[in-house]
């Protein structure tokens, strides 16, 4: 083994090491000084960066084993070595996601508050139960891949399964929320879902781009052109989703386009960003290997800025409003508890903003650093365990080989002796 190659496995498990250490150390932080001093949320702003990131890293979860189930299902043999990378990406993106969750609650022992007295009314309860669910599959799948198993299709398709309920039941989550206008649509759960298509199909270019030469052009063109058609589909959603509000005619939407005009940059990159990399993806052909990487990295950023958005214009508008009929406009914003009248002098606010402080970015890293520890433990367990059912492929193999050569023993053709020849070399190698 080189230098180079040894720097090369090194620097993934120093960065996770670093990530993870860093993020516990901001949490403690936070835990320490309290929710209130160690992030920049609110009564009114009460989910952040924690539940971006969540949604973010759960995104590429199930979106990778959408990818994975979908090269099994379909015996996409071209694009079959990327299934352990793709399914080692579901499992570290559901593991990061529910670290993030267990950040976001505050303090570790609330967690005990669902598992000792869950509501089986509550959409939270239902994604944690998805989510465990999707987790637990996700690990049969590992195991799976790395023994080859007979029984593969068959814990993919409950893997596809597990993943589309796990998005289904995150766009509800969102979606159930009347207060929220800006989520309370039809359009949530099915976007949530194309996201995760998008997210899978943007970590799979980018993997195959580096890994080039171990795929067929025929195969990256196909990764290519699937994200650009989920990506244009996305898009179409998001459109609709602002239409909607925009021809709602209500306070509340008008309060929540207010507050996508107050961070419209988020939006500008959260559609331009994802809309480029479609342009990349399909007109970069000359350079198949390098439009595939700017394409996928464009929408990895976009798709975080996605999920930046689905919290500012829901939270940072009003959801209370008290009709006055005397008055020219038919409703007027009620304001909120702030709950930060000994921090900024104001007990009540019509709408608050949101900036995430140092602790809450230093802390993203803990969920990030976990989900790549899980992607290197994965990939090394399943080389480990993985081999030797690859050594009993090879020996199948060397039993073929051998019949043949049987088979064509009587024929003098010196292609058979060469055949028998190296069959000789193997066996005393083995003996050695």
């Amino acid at each position: 083994m080189t230098e180079q190659t040894q720097h090369t496995r090194k620097w993934p498990i120093i960065l996770a090491a670093v990530f993870i250490a860093v993020g516990c150390a901001a949490w403690i932080c936070q835990l320490t000084m309290g929710l209130l001093v160690g992030s920049g949320m609110s009564n009114t702003f009460a989910w952040g960066l924690m539940i971006a990131v969540f949604a973010f890293l759960v995104g590429f979860g199930a979106g990778s084993q959408f990818v994975a189930s979908y090269i099994v299902l379909a015996n996409r043999k071209d694009l079959m070595p990327y299934v352990k990378t793709a399914q080692a990406v579901a499992l570290a993106g559901a593991i990061g996601a529910g670290v993030a969750i267990l950040i976001d609650l505050g303090h570790p022992a609330h967690i005990m508050a669902m598992l000792t007295g869950p509501n089986p009314t509550s959409a939270l309860t239902w994604d944690m139960i998805a989510l465990t669910v999707f987790i637990v599959i996700a690990i049969i799948n590992v195991i799976a891949i790395a023994r080859n198993s007979k029984a593969l299709k068959f814990w993919m398709v409950l893997g596809l399964i597990s993943a589309f309920a796990l998005q289904l039941v995150e766009g509800l989550l969102f979606a159930l929320m009347e207060a929220r206008v800006w989520w309370h649509s039809f359009i949530m759960p099915v976007d949530f879902i194309v996201v995760a298509v998008v997210c899978g199909l943007a970590i799979a270019v980018i993997v195959c781009a580096l890994k080039k030469d171990e795929f067929k052009p025929e195969a990256l063109h196909d990764l290519s052109f699937l994200l650009a058609v989920a990506i244009i589909v996305h898009l179409v959603l998001a459109v609709i989703e602002l239409a909607i509000v925009c021809f709602g005619g209500s306070a509340a939407d008008g309060g929540a386009l207010a507050a996508i005009g107050s961070v419209w940059l988020f939006y500008v990159l959260e559609l331009g960003l994802p809309l480029a990399a479609v342009f990349v993806l399909l007109l970069g052909k000359k350079d198949p290997a390098k439009s595939m990487l700017v394409g996928g990295v464009l929408t990895v950023v976009g798709m975080f800025f996605h999920r930046l958005m689905l919290l500012y214009p829901a939270f940072a508008s009003p959801t209370l409003y008290v009709p006055l009929s005397n008055e020219p406009s038919p409703s007027w914003a009620l304001p909120a508890s702030t709950g930060l009248y000994n921090h900024t002098g104001n007990a009540f606010e019509i709408a608050q903003g949101y900036i995430p402080n140092f602790f809450e970015w230093a802390s993203m890293l803990l969920p990030l650093g976990v989900a790549l520890a899980v992607f290197l433990v994965v990939v090394w367990f399943v080389a480990k365990v993985g081999k030797p059912a690859a050594e009993a492929s090879g020996a199948q193999d060397t039993i073929e080989v051998k019949e043949t050569v049987e088979v064509h023993e009587s024929a003098d053709d010196p292609e058979v002796a060469e055949v028998k020849e190296a069959l000789v070399e193997q066996e005393r190698g083995e003996d050695r």
